[in-house]
């Protein structure tokens, strides 16, 4: 298979995800398959082994709901371990369509003999669904079955290095800078402490509060009065 170096990949922004599966009759090749994907450009994000209930496997799959292969796709994607992954990579989702082949076998093997599904899918009498792998439709797919899978995954893109270096450069060092400097001025004995409540008092965010009227601080209840010189008359 036609593999893309790492290399060519640096610096770029992987600024779409989808959802990868590795269905249960290729659950064994899974480490030669995770290989292909990585280099062939891709980052694996997240990665779950788990085995789905039919209840499951329905969810994840309620597209297909009412055609007559449902049933079948069902209970093969519950018969066995699925590893569940989010990739990452430019024009992810159609690259990784691209990268699996067609859903049929037969078609994967005659015209994209070196495509992963080709390699990795089985020839059955009951159905495409043992291709071997899963790959999501569209980006809204990519986003509902990836948080089916990663429920806390937060779905989008990811910043470019110089982005990363711009977002330090403007918000961190302004406030880390001076505290590292007088930390090494200061040689505390605890540095790490003297850090922490450094950062702690001087925390650009910390929001500051209007000084207070004189009459608003002070309640006038609680004062005792002075007494006039009438009163000792």
């Amino acid at each position: 298979m036609s593999a893309i170096s790492t290399d060519s990949i640096t610096g770029q922004a992987y600024s779409e995800r989808t959802l990868a599966i590795i269905k249960p009759e290729a659950y064994e090749n899974s480490e030669d398959i995770e290989g292909h994907i990585r280099s062939n450009g891709f980052m694996i994000l997240a990665r779950r082994e788990v085995r789905l209930t039919p209840e499951h496997a329905a969810e994840l799959y309620k597209g297909h709901y009412g055609r007559h292969h449902f049933p079948h796709l069902v209970a093969h994607m519950s018969s066995g371990p699925v590893i569940a992954m989010v990739l990452a990579a430019r024009n992810c989702i159609n690259r990784w369509k691209t990268l699996m082949g067609p859903a049929r076998v037969v078609e994967a093997q005659a015209y994209w003999p070196d495509s992963l599904r080709a390699c990795y899918g089985r020839r059955t009498k009951y159905g495409d669904y043992f291709n071997g792998l899963h790959g999501s439709a569209s980006l809204a797919e990519a986003i509902r079955e990836i948080h089916f899978f990663f429920p806390t995954m937060i779905v989008g893109p990811i910043l470019r290095a110089s982005q990363v270096n711009d977002y330090i450069q403007k918000n961190i060092t302004p406030t880390l800078l001076p505290a590292l400097t007088a930390l090494a001025q200061e040689r505390p004995a605890e540095p790490i402490l003297w850090l922490a409540d450094h950062l702690h008092r001087h925390n650009p965010n910390e929001p500051e509060l209007a000084p207070q009227a004189r009459e608003m601080r002070e309640d006038v209840r609680c004062q005792t009065p002075v007494p006039s010189e009438e009163s000792y008359k």
